[in-house]
């Protein structure tokens, strides 16, 4: 059958969905909305490095990127890695 690893990694992949829409959702403005959505960017960045699906470094600062930008900010964020 299916390990516990591939278990766990459907469950946080369905917890990191809700969240995501979650999120979305949220009728916020100005400091509430980019603090949303860069602990949702953190989430994102732990996420992908718990998996090791990509080993991201995760502070605030990109964190914050990510919450900022969107998608193409977690894109900056996995292309500086690769280039640094």
């Amino acid at each position: 059958m299916w390990s516990w690893e591939t278990v766990l990694c459907f469950v946080a992949a369905a917890a990191l969905t809700a969240v995501v829409a979650w999120t979305t959702r949220l009728k916020t403005t100005g400091v509430t909305k980019v603090l949303v959505n860069s602990l949702s960017g953190g989430a994102l960045i732990a996420g992908l490095s718990a998996f090791n699906v990509i080993v991201l470094p995760f502070n605030p600062l990109n964190a914050l990127v990510v919450g900022v930008l969107g998608l193409p900010g977690a894109g900056v964020v996995v292309a500086a890695s690769l280039i640094l």
